[in-house]
């Protein structure tokens, strides 16, 4: 089965998107390097899980669901990170409510299923 073509797209986005924790760092803070270290390790741990999304393993899938549902509670912070965060909570959000719909359509979960499965990637 082939990769869907809406692949690429999703794993490109979620990979810009996930650099924008570096943004929201506020470096007066006397917490900065806490944050710094904290939002690094989790932009690390994000582009493994998008690494193994795009090689097609279903356990990549549905932790990018759970983190689809995490970024639309965000949207409770709305308004407390400033503009660059309401931005990233935004676009978060609109991406998340995409992969909602999109991860769980009968012809991606497939692919992912097969692919965690023995199956081909390509």
């Amino acid at each position: 089965m082939r990769r869907p073509t809406a692949l690429l797209s999703v794993v490109v986005l979620m990979s810009l998107l996930n650099a924008l924790g570096w943004a929201i760092i506020d470096w007066r803070a006397p917490t900065a390097r806490t944050v710094f270290l904290t939002n690094t390790a989790m932009i690390l741990a994000g582009y493994v899980v998008i690494w193994f999304l795009w090689q097609g393993r279903n356990w990549a899938r549905i932790l990018v669901l759970l983190t689809s549902v995490l970024a639309l509670v965000n949207l409770l912070t709305w308004g407390k990170l400033g503009i660059v965060g309401d931005l990233m909570i935004g676009s978060e959000a609109a991406l998340a409510v995409f992969l909602l719909i999109w991860l769980n359509t009968a012809n991606v979960r497939a692919y992912f299923k097969m692919n965690s499965t023995g199956g081909l990637n390509r």
